[in-house]
């Protein structure tokens, strides 16, 4: 009887090993990384009326349940920028350092993420942060992927050249992730998220065709263009990089070529070539509005052109004296 029982225990002892093993290396990883606090960008500059409940329901969207311990934490991280340690009073033009505590490494991507653009040019503090969580700073010649959340800071800027030969400046105080960018399926689709911050966008194959999935997301309203540059402002009340500040955070659109299609919760409005559009929040429609210069695209710029024309002037006279010598 012992002998014949003996197979039957053998299975159960075995099988009850591969169940703890599996429970081992799996689930109880994960209980773990649900607790810990994982950081997806390391700083953020606050802008004047930013509050630190709207920071934190902006950077993590998808963790409700751990608004409050963020919170909290962030606090604790940075005393210098909370009034007497209160979080409803955040002081405005400081550097708040966000959690980075993590005890359990990040899961390896089953599928190594898909490079979709290249950084053509950069300027100060830029860094991009990937599926894995892992940030690195952004320099010329990087690739970006789908997945990466890139950030600028207060002197940032960088310039993106998409495998469909789009071109994107995102400036300073800007947070921008690449949820989509397929060019290689019969349905093309370039999906990005502005969290924050401003740009320029120059589109590329993807949305020349009607089958084409193209949207520009804004926490305030969504864009959706058919070959066409545009610029656009949101949640940025601080000028920078040549920019002026402005009265509030919605969003500013401005069409430089081409049509785009503006939508949110309460309308959709097509904005033409040298239109202007303000939408104030989620739940409000679009409206017309005269966008003061400097708002959307910096002021600078003109004096850069300038500056750099004068430069190349002064040269070519100095060596035209010098051919004459």
């Amino acid at each position: 009887m012992l002998k014949s029982a003996f197979p039957f225990v053998y299975r159960t002892v075995l099988q009850l090993l591969i169940v703890l093993a599996v429970f081992s290396f799996g689930p109880a990883t994960t209980v773990v990384a649900k607790e810990e606090i994982q950081a997806d960008i390391r700083f953020l500059y606050v802008q004047p009326g930013q509050t630190l409940h709207n920071i934190v329901r902006r950077l993590y969207p998808e963790r409700p349940k751990e608004w409050e311990k963020l919170e909290q934490q962030i606090v604790r991280e940075n005393p210098h920028a909370f009034i007497g340690g209160d979080a409803t009073k955040l002081k405005a033009d400081v550097r708040l350092d966000l959690p980075r505590r993590m005890v359990v490494k990040p899961r390896p991507i089953a599928n190594k993420p898909k490079q979709v653009g290249e950084v053509m040019l950069t300027r100060g503090q830029v860094i991009a942060v990937g599926q894995d969580k892992v940030s690195r700073d952004l320099d010329t010649g990087d690739g970006v992927f789908v997945g990466d959340k890139i950030v600028t800071g207060e002197d940032g800027f960088v310039r993106l050249l998409m495998v469909d030969d789009a071109r994107l400046d995102l400036r300073c105080y800007s947070i921008m992730v690449i949820e989509k960018y397929d060019l290689q399926t019969t349905r093309r689709s370039s999906i990005l998220k502005l969290l924050q911050g401003s740009l320029r966008k120059i589109s590329g194959e993807i949305g020349k065709s009607k089958d084409d999935v193209y949207e520009m997301k804004t926490p305030v309203a969504s864009v959706g263009v058919r070959g066409t540059e545009y610029a656009l402002r949101v949640f940025q009340s601080k000028g920078c990089d040549g920019s002026v500040d402005t009265e509030d955070e919605g969003l500013y659109v401005k069409v430089i070529e081409g049509l785009v299609d503006v939508h949110n919760k309460a309308a959709k409005t097509a904005v033409a070539k040298n239109d202007t559009l303000y939408i104030p929040l989620p739940d409000k429609a679009p409206v017309e509005k005269d966008i003061k210069p400097g708002v959307i695209e910096p002021l600078a710029e003109e004096t850069e052109d300038n500056s750099s024309s004068a430069w190349w002037w002064a040269v070519l006279g100095i060596i035209v004296i010098a051919l004459a010598i």
